[in-house]
């Protein structure tokens, strides 16, 4: 049977030598490897009302292609209205996003915070400032720790010994916020892959999350991976795996190019 002429259109990435190609010219194949140790204490790393909130900006939905171009579609409908689905959790206005739960980081001896944040499909006119910082868990007192004017989207980041907290906040009930000013009243912004990593003085591996936090060791996996005619290759033993190049539990996102449905 033939592919569906949308399937022959939308792009993928070979798992291997990192080429975009059209879906329909990889192959799945089991490969093992080592899952980098990473951790992810945000319960959600995509926006969920359970640990997340937004003040003051109001919703427009899941509407950015954000950083998962090859997650991001646009649907058509009968009477040729196009509506963007599938992306990232998209605001319009001046406002924080910030965690509803605190952490308790009392232990840790640092920590990083980091969030893909952008404009509405990376807008570069006008420019939107974003600052990431500590806040008290009713989004009072904000500290900010780093700050980014973007015309266009990126993975911002901050990191903070633990003995260094601003004075107010409490180690064993940290909260989090990222505030977005658009330089135009109306203007839409979007934060995705959120992350709070224990331990870390730098970005680490990127640790997806759904309701349960995340704090693993080097752990040996096995997985599925798409590649292209290029890197086919047949499983390998174990005792193959350890040396060759290290590969993610979870895929890097396609960035550019939104995909057909």
């Amino acid at each position: 049977m033939a592919r569906p002429p949308s399937i022959a259109r939308q792009l993928d990435r070979c798992d291997v030598c990192g080429r975009k190609i059209h879906k329909k010219n990889l192959v799945s194949t089991n490969v093992a490897f080592l899952a980098a140790e990473a951790s992810n204490y945000a319960l959600y790393s995509s926006y969920n009302s359970s640990f997340w909130t937004v003040d003051t900006s109001s919703d427009s939905g899941v509407i950015s292609i954000g950083p998962y171009a090859d997650r991001s579609r646009v649907s058509v409908d009968d009477s040729n209205t196009s509506t963007e689905i599938l992306g990232s959790q998209t605001w319009e206005g001046a406002g924080t996003l910030r965690s509803s739960t605190g952490i308790d980081a009392s232990a840790w001896t640092s920590l990083v915070f980091a969030a893909d944040i952008g404009p509405y499909e990376r807008e570069t006119i006008p420019k939107t400032v974003f600052a990431l910082g500590l806040c008290d868990s009713d989004g009072s007192n904000k500290e900010a720790q780093a700050s980014f004017s973007l015309r266009g989207s990126i993975r911002a980041w901050f990191t903070i010994n633990i003995a260094d907290l601003p004075s107010g906040k409490d180690s064993s009930d940290l909260y989090f916020y990222i505030n977005a000013t658009p330089d135009t009243t109306g203007n839409q912004w979007w934060a995705d892959r959120l992350q709070v990593e224990k331990d870390a003085t730098k970005l680490g591996t990127f640790a997806p999350t759904s309701g349960t936090a995340v704090d693993r060791t080097d752990t040996a996996s096995m997985t599925m991976r798409n590649v292209c005619a290029n890197c086919r290759e047949p499983l390998l033993s174990k005792s193959e795996r350890y040396g060759r190049v290290a590969e993610q539990r979870t895929d890097e996102p396609i960035t550019v190019d939104i995909q057909e449905i």
